[in-house]
């Protein structure tokens, strides 16, 4: 008799211990696209210059930014504005000391497009590396068959990795200030 209330508690305390658990894991929001439903940064900035001085300034900050921009630069086009790359961010999990190591890498594409006074960059179609392209959205899925909790911190790996890539193109498209030397 003794028993069973003690049963029930332990077995309400591990009801509750998994209810809190689940609510741990919350979703990530990354930009997506309406229209494909794919993981997209994109936005139009204003900025002083032609679309030849802006074009000139993505291909600096691209050769400053990444290591082998041949590599990287699938296409350029200085008369159309366009710079087309492929990039990749490196992903991480933990072992079960909490150290982390070296888990994947991640594709992107990212198009970076200039006209007179503006310019344009879309960051897209993230693939894990795998056999088969393996696109991230899957990962938002917590229901999904093949989900584990440790994909949302990937995803956030990503989404903090791209914004500190976006904040450096910020800076790098900025117009130099020439200092005139008066002596």
């Amino acid at each position: 008799m003794k028993k069973t209330p003690l049963f029930l508690l332990l077995i309400l305390f591990a009801m509750s211990a998994f209810a809190q658990k689940a609510q741990e894991y919350i979703k990530p929001e990354l930009p997506m696209d309406e229209d494909n439903k794919l993981v997209t940064y994109k936005e139009v900035v204003q900025v002083e210059g032609t679309a030849q001085d802006l074009y000139d300034r993505a291909l600096a900050w691209v050769k400053t930014e990444y290591v082998n921009t041949n590599e990287v630069i699938k296409s350029s086009d200085r008369d159309a504005g366009l710079l087309e790359l492929r990039s990749s961010v490196k992903i991480h999990s933990r072992d079960k000391t909490g150290k982390p190591f070296f888990k994947n890498i991640v594709y992107y594409r990212f198009k970076i497009e200039c006209r007179d006074g503006r310019y344009r960059y879309v960051i897209t179609d993230f693939n894990e590396k795998a056999t088969a392209a393996a696109p991230i959205e899957v990962w938002f899925n917590s229901d999904g068959p093949k989900w584990e909790p440790i994909q949302f911190e990937y995803l956030k790996q990503i989404d903090a990795q791209i914004n500190e890539l976006i904040s450096s193109l910020r800076k790098g498209m900025e117009p130099t200030v020439e200092k005139v030397d008066e002596w």
